[in-house]
């Protein structure tokens, strides 16, 4: 299991998930106003500086419970509002968009431009100060870990992206429309097209002697339509990436039914039903493998959430659905070209629930994000983690 590969499924799905919530919300035609802050107000945290610093510590990946508690959390950062089963099926979303790309990548280097890709695009969404220095401190960080890292040791970090997301089979509206994907929801592999830089074209063998010379040239026909390498993406801060692999696949969509998805199986992390946190009796045996990640996972439950506001407002994920059935309607959809199952994000004041306000003050009082003293007061009690807090919320 890649130590690096962390990074890479944090920062891509984090990307994906912004660009679904901006599809929606300039389709809906909501305020600029609105729009901006909750762009910033998302990216902000997603993009801590702490948070990230740990996030890029070697270590293992997170389990699909955390990290479906973890963009949940991020969601409702701002004033926009997300009701359990619009969250399940962002999640699904993301997830799967991440998978097709990483089968789409062809070399390591493309990895690592699929991943710029997204950043750049939070660079566009972050026109606050403080969210446009997130984001360049994190491609900063990015850079330095994974510029010079051997090709070997990116392409297992995919590999381990890959074991992530191998049981995962949704259907997405924008693949089946682009054929990137089967009704069954088997997704598709891109023709031949340009093979990776500092590769040759595929027909030709060549036959060395002992000392290494090329005694012998043996050709084959390579059944595929195959093209000489393009240009190398750019690695740097500012470029061109040279791959459309993390770029936003919804501007070619149409804006009524571009996100519309259905899990042909059933994941637990698309469940409906919170994850319950294990006893703590359960904790203790489990360890330090139910420890690893937690303290990262801590700290943005500390650094995530907003203040009571009346100006809340609700957006609707899939404004195409009319119910929440969700599976029946999207597979129709899916199939026939109607749509009828709805995601909508719900618009709720936190006031209605005192204790939760009480707490999500507490915790998500974003003053605190500069503030490691409090912080650190905060985290006394280690086994407080992040599931831990979801539940007594």
């Amino acid at each position: 299991m890649s130590l690096r590969a962390l990074p890479l499924q944090f920062l891509n799905l984090g990307g994906e998930m912004m660009y679904v919530i901006d599809q929606r919300l300039k389709a809906q035609a909501i305020p600029d106003n609105q729009a901006t802050k909750v762009r910033n107000d998302i990216i902000t945290i997603m993009l801590n500086r702490r948070f990230v610093e740990e996030v890029f510590t070697p270590q293992e990946m997170y389990s699909s419970p955390s990290l479906r508690t973890v963009f949940d959390k991020l969601a409702h950062a701002s004033i926009m509002r997300l009701n359990p089963p619009s969250m399940d099926k962002l999640y699904d979303l993301m997830v799967m968009a991440l998978k097709q790309q990483l089968l789409s990548c062809q070399c390591p280097r493309e990895v690592l431009l699929m991943t710029l890709n997204h950043l750049d695009a939070l660079r566009e969404y972050a026109t606050l100060p403080q969210a446009a220095a997130q984001v360049e401190a994190a491609l900063t960080l990015f850079r330095q870990t994974y510029a010079g890292m051997p090709a070997g040791e990116v392409w297992a970090a995919r590999l381990a992206l890959l074991s992530f997301v191998q049981d995962v089979k949704i259907r997405v509206s924008v693949f089946l429309k682009q054929g990137l994907q089967t009704p069954t929801g088997t997704l598709v592999l891109p023709p031949p097209g340009p093979v990776p830089f500092g590769n040759e074209i595929p027909g030709v063998v060549r036959v060395m002697a002992g000392q290494g010379e090329v005694v012998g040239i043996l050709r084959f026909p390579p059944n595929g339509d195959f093209a000489p390498p393009a240009p190398p993406g750019s690695l740097d801060p500012v470029g061109e990436r040279g791959t459309t692999l993390g770029t936003n696949m919804y501007t070619t969509s149409s804006e009524e039914s571009s996100v519309a998805t259905t899990s042909s199986q059933t994941y637990p992390y698309t469940s409906n039903t919170p994850a319950q946190p294990p006893s703590s009796d359960a904790s203790a045996a489990a360890g330090g493998a139910r420890g690893r990640g937690m303290t990262e996972l801590n700290l943005l439950a500390q650094l995530i959430g907003s203040a009571p506001s009346s100006k809340e407002f609700r957006l609707n994920l899939f404004p195409s659905e009319d119910d929440e059935d969700g599976v029946e309607g999207a597979v129709e959809w899916a199939v026939e070209g109607g749509y009828s199952s709805t995601i909508t994000i719900e618009g709720r004041m936190r006031n209605a629930r005192p204790e939760l306000g009480r707490i999500m003050n507490e915790l998500n009082d974003l003053t605190l994000i500069s503030t490691k003293d409090e912080l650190r007061a905060n985290q006394d009690d280690k086994g407080q983690d992040l599931l831990d807090l979801m539940d007594s919320v």
